[in-house]
């Protein structure tokens, strides 16, 4: 088609050669021979009659990849009514527009005002998230997954680590699709908020590239999800009591990045009803660091904004100022000091995580993600970074892989040197102190490819702490980072 307006042109300036060759006589061989005229006339018919062809070849092309198109996503989910299959194609169509341009840097809203929608695939997070193998959150499988974990700081002993904790997950879950949170305690009475950590398990997996239809662990991964769909609340929540919403934001961070990677209708379903829940809790439940409608926990806050981060660059429905109550909040729990975001506390200013990392690195994170420059959060990469990953088994809490998860996240978002040192230290932290040897039968005594629960929260047990172990180390492909 763009040689259609040079063919014109070309055609004019044969006609004007002519013109002047039969008047001034400059070109002969046109005035000379009779069958001339018919011979240019001919070369041009053909050329046209050329370009006819190729625009029709061109057109069939187009068709055929359309069709190949509708036919992979039609094949993703085969219980899809037709309705539900058009919603989801037009869904992946806007998402992949919207996308193309910034998920590699997880959406920056601009102002408190102005909150742009993702415009691209992820980053590579949070994450931000489009390659046809990760979906919309990264580099998680594919060829461009290797060369992320390259790129990121990772190695192939970094993913051999990875590999060995999910398939210790997958030899330790129950039938029905769970996680204990304490490994092998079958009683009823000892069940106990097993929706966070099971759905932390499942994260692992799909962080590294695995779905319901994909990947080496997709069984694992569909039970999993089977169990998280079916323990969801009439009003959108999961689990029980005061800490509750901890399960919630997991719960629905998972489904959100799942639907992300993978178009299913029921998911989407789940996921949005998760987000509206937490934008709209029961007023009538106690919730933990919840208080004049209002959350008021740094670490709660922390799970609720990487979920609707991820609702909103999944594509699903994201009130236009839904993060405006969690900035505000935010910058309520932040220490500033010459006007740079310093220390972040837990509940209430100079709390007693006030010289605590944990919950600067959640802030630091989130701060990010709305769109923080990274120039006004250099004093908390700087904090941050003085509390690389060290595993000192001659401390009583030997590993905090709650502050190693979003100390992790934060640094590779903002990159440098400071991302350069923390990664060196987390590689040689986490992957010495990996088990290995021993049985691979499921039973008590396997314990290959798992990190002990000599940790801080070794409450939550042996699954969770080899879930966030994983997750750490899928850094480099999880989501795309702002560094890049």
């Amino acid at each position: 088609m763009k040689n259609t307006p040079d063919l014109a042109r070309n055609e004019k300036v044969d006609i004007k050669l002519i013109e002047k060759s039969n008047d001034q006589k400059e070109v002969k061989d046109f005035g000379r021979k009779p069958g001339g005229v018919f011979q240019t006339f001919i070369i041009v018919f053909l050329i046209h009659l050329l370009i006819l062809l190729l625009m029709t070849l061109l057109s069939w092309s187009e068709m055929i990849k359309t069709s190949n198109t509708i036919v992979s996503i039609s094949s993703i989910d085969d219980v899809v009514t037709n309705e539900e299959f058009k919603s989801i194609v037009v869904t992946k169509v806007e998402a992949n527009v919207k996308f193309e341009s910034s998920i590699e840097m997880l959406e920056m809203e601009i102002t408190d005002e102005v909150e742009e929608e993702i415009t691209d695939s992820l980053p590579e997070v949070i994450g931000v998230i489009g390659n046809i193998g990760g979906g919309l959150f990264g580099h998680r499988s594919g060829g461009g997954k290797m060369k992320a974990i390259m790129q990121g700081g990772g190695s192939r002993k970094t993913e051999n680590a990875v590999e060995a904790a999910l398939r210790w997950l997958k030899r330790h879950q129950v039938e029905d699709g769970f996680f204990y949170t304490d490994i092998h305690i079958s009683s009823v009475k000892k069940y106990k908020r097993h929706e966070a950590v099971t759905s932390l398990a499942v994260l692992a997996f799909l962080s590294a590239g695995h779905t319901p239809r994909t990947g080496e662990f997709k069984k694992t991964v569909e039970k999993g999800l089977s169990w998280i769909l079916a323990q969801q609340n009439a009003d959108g929540s999961w689990g029980k009591g005061e800490f509750q919403i901890y399960d919630a934001a997991i719960c629905t961070l998972t489904l959100v990045e799942c639907y992300g990677m993978y178009p299913n209708v029921k998911i989407k379903k789940a996921a949005q009803k998760g987000i509206n829940y937490l934008l709209n809790p029961n007023p009538n439940k106690i919730h933990f660091g919840y208080k004049n409608k209002a959350y008021q926990s740094m670490s709660v806050l922390g799970w609720i904004v990487m979920a609707i981060k991820s609702a909103k660059i999944a594509g699903l429905k994201v009130p236009k100022n839904a993060f405006k109550p969690y900035r505000k909040r935010i910058h309520e729990l932040t220490e500033y000091y010459n006007g740079q975001r310093r220390f972040v506390s837990y509940v209430k200013k100079n709390d007693r995580n006030w010289n605590s990392t944990t919950m600067t690195s959640v802030g630091m994170l989130c701060n990010l993600y709305l769109g923080v420059p990274k120039v006004d959060l250099s004093l908390q990469a700087d904090l941050i970074a003085r509390t690389n990953p060290s595993w000192n088994v001659n401390k009583v809490d030997v590993f905090d892989f709650y502050n190693c998860y979003y100390g992790t996240l934060s640094l590779f978002q903002y990159g440098g040197k400071y991302w350069k040192n923390w990664n060196q230290n987390l590689i040689k932290a986490l992957l010495p102190s990996q088990e290995k040897g021993g049985p691979l039968d499921g039973s008590a005594k396997d314990r290959d490819g798992s990190w002990p629960p000599i940790t801080r929260f070794r409450s939550k047990g042996r699954v969770f702490t080899t879930a966030m172990g994983a997750l750490c180390l899928e850094v480099y492909y999880r989501y795309k980072s702002m560094d890049r």
